[in-house]
């Protein structure tokens, strides 16, 4: 069941990057949607999208994803290369270093009470 969800994600972000074009901030950075989940401690995942201060965005000239949180919940991210972890932090606010360009790069931050996915191809 996690891999379809997981799945199913995947296919959103693309389509949603598909329709939003390309919208950068400039020629060597590129922005990463990320969907949030909330969790309930007694009933699991909250049905209502969560907004979060929390963004991700690949920046070519430095090889990094880099992701920036304005909140005071401890996490942790990873980074994953064709469904292998390939990079991890204990934090939230974090660069990642990318370490090869060939593949679906997948992101999953984990904070106290939500979670947050992207993907990225590169």
């Amino acid at each position: 069941m996690k891999k379809i969800l997981s799945l199913f994600l995947v296919m959103m972000m693309f389509a949603l990057n598909a329709m939003a074009g390309e919208s950068k901030t400039s020629k060597s950075s590129q922005s990463i949607m990320l969907e949030i989940a909330q969790y309930n401690e007694t009933s699991g995942r909250a049905r209502a999208p969560m907004r979060i201060g929390i963004e991700a965005w690949y920046n070519a000239d430095s090889n990094t994803i880099d992701i920036t949180y304005d909140g005071e919940a401890e996490g942790e991210v990873f980074l994953y290369l064709n469904e292998d972890i390939v990079e991890y932090d204990s934090k939230i606010n974090t660069s990642l270093q990318i370490p090869s360009y060939s593949g679906l790069y997948q992101i999953k931050i984990i904070g106290n009470r939500w979670v947050a996915y992207g993907s990225i191809l590169l």
